[in-house]
């Protein structure tokens, strides 16, 4: 392994110690044992060369997915309010697209932060979704797609049917 992705991730833990610290010096002894074990363990948990999150589309990203969550709470609070609105909870199954371990992962987790969703799991191609209202599963489905679309583009990943281009 070569020792740049090394060093870049102990100088991105760096400023970041240093960011929260507020660049008071005292604590720098621990901050720099806790920089090179943060960097080391990234470095085992996550092995230069896999794919990654691009900063500039993540920075695009966060603000849409939060706008959405917010707006899907609003619509979940108002139908536990309203006992007029559907509400039929149950399970679909989501296939997955491409085969990308970490997009599927991180798919998982925007799906989580959806009101009205919550999935378990990538696996075998496919994940458990539970919905809140599964009267609406095929706009659900559609909705599910444009999610796992994003989490593409904010991997640089083709959005092809799984299989076809891995």
């Amino acid at each position: 392994m070569s020792l740049a992705p090394a060093l870049s991730r102990a100088l991105m833990f760096i400023v970041l110690w240093t960011s929260l610290s507020g660049g008071v010096m005292d604590g720098w002894a621990y901050g720099a044992a806790a920089t090179l074990l943060a960097a080391w363990l990234s470095l085992r948990l996550y092995p230069p060369g896999q794919p990654r999150v691009r900063a500039w589309r993540a920075a695009v990203f966060a603000p849409m997915l939060l706008a959405r969550g917010f707006l899907g709470g609003l619509d979940v609070a108002r139908r536990a309010l309203d006992p007029r609105l559907p509400i039929r909870p149950g399970w679909m199954v989501l296939r997955l697209r491409h085969g990308c371990v970490p997009a599927n992962v991180l798919l998982g987790g925007v799906i989580n932060i959806l009101p009205g969703s919550l999935a378990a799991g990538p696996q075998d191609g496919a994940m458990n979704v539970h919905l809140l209202n599964l009267y609406a599963e095929s706009a659900a489905s559609d909705s599910l797609a444009r999610e796992e679309k994003r989490v593409h583009w904010l991997f640089g990943l083709a959005d092809t049917e799984r299989g076809r281009d891995e």
